[in-house]
């Protein structure tokens, strides 16, 4: 048994793609281990910027002998009509190097086919891992790839050096015109010179004396004690947020060095998140806060490197921050001459997508689709001239110097510049939120109109590039509409939004038309609905609550806000034998009714004169006034109580009466019956799908 070390050396990884890298390598040399029957224990990836690791321990030596049952052709094309071997089995079977007379039969998918058993011998292990690892480099996925030599192999960075070595065997691997060797190099600020090394014992101790960290969470830990440390004797305090910083810079650096810097002058006349920005996004840095929580004068930043002239670094650092503030500063000034509003006509400039035109006019849209409010949502008069308002600026920062230079400012400018000027808090609020939420770990907006403003905007693009033609499909979303869609998902569930996603489409297509911009006809509505609950039954899917919405996912859109509501009042009744029997009627309800639609009314003349059909008509009439009563207060664990008490009737009904007899009449009408029980239980929910 011996270790397996892989160590790929490149130019500097961005730190986004480290991590997924490093797991993607180890997993797929775990993969050809298994699949080449080597046997081995634990694998482990490591990584840093510039080296992707994998440690495997105790790889044999070599595989076991093994048999293996090798499909072979068809029984009928492998004899002929008197039972002889045809030439198809024979060169199957010297192929496989086995006699004819050692072959079986095995029936697959109602065919016979011949097999063979054949003894495959070991082999040695450092032979058949030289085989996988001309392709793992080519297996390991990126965001983004380059080219940079003759043989035009794509990676995220320059590869370097290559190590692939078994116990103390160095193996073969060879690409991108580099040749695999025994050697390293150590930290690139003084550390520069290459290492050698027979084994992995001896790899990781060189490099640790070379000062690289191997292991993430050693270097994680390693900031954060240091910055405890920095901090311990200081007012200020790390951001509740820095656990996302930390994620990034962990990946930036081999070796950490964390020192304190202090920020210009500058920094305190300027908003709390242009200086976040400067710092965390152009510096990867850390802001500091005083008790207050407001923006201290200080940052706390990591060298990749020793202490060594860590004045000189931190000196160098300050400066950075001094001239990227100055200029947030300058841009500010400059764009505050004008009020927003001046700079929503130079929108025309800025490109929204390929054949959607600009962000002017995706501005006049959802000026539209504001004041057509009322139209898709339950607004107040106050609010709706909100919402107006907002939609009107909603865009006017992406044309300004701040946004242009900070594009994740877009929002947050508009907000600032609007509370400048004295507009109302609640329209900055909106143009602010209506990014929100930006990630799906970032909270949604708290404001109704910032809500809205967010789905109308988000609900644009997807019409928009739907009606293009795009389909989206497998994991790929190059015009974020998949991000859009799981947005307006969370807004709702989550904030229990009311908003008619069907009408609002209409109208977001309405001024599509209006603004001259052709989409596609035909089921374009079809297809954003059909999309959208794509991504509710996905919201579901990922909090492994598939099973609980299940019985609400043919509930139209239009009342998705109170699918979370109608989820807890149903599993307040689980475990009720009343809604068990209930599923079971509802089940049979609609296998009796397959294929013909619900109806949401009984004509007052249907021919039904039978004790039990005229009692489950009378208790569903009275059940369809009370669903109709509690569903409009909300009350859904009532609608569901409702829906139980017709079960004694539903089932003398079932005891008593023959749906499908031979009298038309008598038929339909009973069939009409039950298409009305369908529709009074699926408006509370799909009990049939109860398990």
């Amino acid at each position: 048994m011996s270790d397996l070390l892989l160590e790929i050396l490149v130019e500097e990884l961005p730190a986004r793609f480290v991590d997924s890298a490093s797991s993607q390598l180890c997993q797929l040399v775990v993969n050809h281990l298994d699949e080449l029957y080597i046997s081995h224990g634990d694998a482990r990836g490591l990584a840093t910027p510039r080296r992707l690791v994998v440690l495997v321990q105790s790889v044999a030596e070599a595989t076991e002998p093994r048999t293996a049952d090798v499909k072979g052709p068809p029984r009928l094309a492998s004899y002929d009509s008197d039972g002889h071997p045809t030439a198809a089995l024979a060169g199957f079977c010297r192929t496989q190097e086995v006699d004819v007379s050692e072959v079986h039969d095995v029936e697959m998918q109602g065919r016979t086919y011949v097999f063979a058993t054949k003894t495959i011998p070991g082999q040695q292990s450092s032979r058949l891992i030289e085989s996988f690892l001309p392709r793992l480099l080519r297996e390991i996925s990126f965001p983004k790839t380059m080219r940079w030599e003759e043989s035009g192999l794509q990676f995220a960075r320059p590869i370097r050096a290559l190590t692939a070595l078994l116990g103390e065997t160095q193996l073969s691997w060879e690409a991108a015109g580099v040749v695999g060797s025994n050697t390293t190099f150590g930290l690139r600020v003084g550390k520069p010179r290459p290492i050698s090394f027979v084994n992995a014992d001896e790899y990781f101790r060189k490099l640790r004396e070379a000062f690289v960290i191997l292991d993430r969470a050693e270097r994680k830990r390693s900031i954060e004690k240091q910055a405890s440390r920095l901090l311990s004797p200081s007012p200020f305090h790390l951001g509740s947020d820095a656990d996302t910083l930390f994620d990034d810079v962990v990946n930036l650096v081999e070796y950490p060095t964390v020192f304190l810097g202090e920020l210009p002058a500058t920094a305190t006349g300027l908003p709390a998140v242009v200086v976040r920005s400067v710092l965390e996004e152009q510096m990867h840095s850390f802001p500091l806060y005083d008790g207050d929580n407001a923006i201290a004068p200080q940052f706390l930043s990591v060298r990749n490197g020793l202490g060594d002239f860590i004045e000189k670094v931190r000196h160098g650092s300050e400066n950075v921050a001094n001239a990227r503030l100055m200029d947030a500063s300058f841009f500010i000034k400059e764009d505050t001459r004008h009020p927003l509003a001046s700079f929503v006509p130079k929108l025309d400039s800025l490109m929204f997508m390929d054949r959607l035109g600009n962000m002017a006019q995706k501005t006049s849209r959802l000026e539209t689709m504001a004041r057509h409010a009322g139209e898709y949502s339950k607004l107040s008069p106050h609010d709706v001239d909100v919402l107006a308002a907002a939609a009107r600026v909603a865009k006017a920062d992406l044309a300004t110097s701040m946004v242009k230079e900070y594009t994740s400012l877009q929002g947050e400018m508009g907000r600032v510049y609007l509370e400048k000027e004295g507009a109302p808090a609640d329209v900055a609020a909106a143009v602010r939120e209506q990014y929100l939420p930006r990630s799906a770990t970032d909270a949604v907006a708290s404001t109704r109109c910032g809500r809205l403003l967010g789905i109308l905007d988000r609900v644009d693009t997807i019409v928009g590039i739907l009606g293009t033609g795009f389909n989206p499909s497998g994991s790929e979303d190059p015009y974020g509409i998949r991000r859009a869609g799981n947005a307006i998902v969370r807004t709702i569930l989550e904030q229990a939004e009311s908003i008619d996603l069907e009408r609002l489409t209409s109208v977001d297509m309405r001024a599509y038309e209006e603004s001259g911009i052709q989409l596609e006809s035909g089921n374009l509505q079809t297809n954003v609905l059909e999309y959208l609950a794509g991504r509710v039954v996905q919201y579901y899917k990922e909090r492994q609550s598939s099973r609980d919405y299940a019985p609400f996912d043919a509930l139209p859109l239009d009342q998705l806000a109170t699918v979370p509501a109608r989820i807890n009042a149903l599993r307040e009744r689980s475990g009720d034998a009343g809604l068990s029997a209930l599923a079971d009627s509802h089940r049979r309800i609609q296998n009796i009714t397959k294929g013909i639609e619900d109806t949401t009314v009984l004509p007052a003349d249907l021919p039904l004169t039978e004790p039990e059909e005229r009692t489950l008509r009378d208790n569903a009439e009275v059940c369809a006034s009370n669903v109709s009563r509690f569903l409009s207060l909300g009350q859904y664990g009532e609608a569901i109580r409702s829906c139980e008490a017709l079960t004694p009737s539903i089932s003398q009904f079932f005891d008593k009466i023959l749906v499908m007899t031979h009298d038309d009449s008598l038929r339909s009408a009973r069939l009409l019956l039950l298409c009305y029980l369908k529709h009074i239980l699926g408006s509370v929910c799909d009990f049939s799908r109860l398990v």
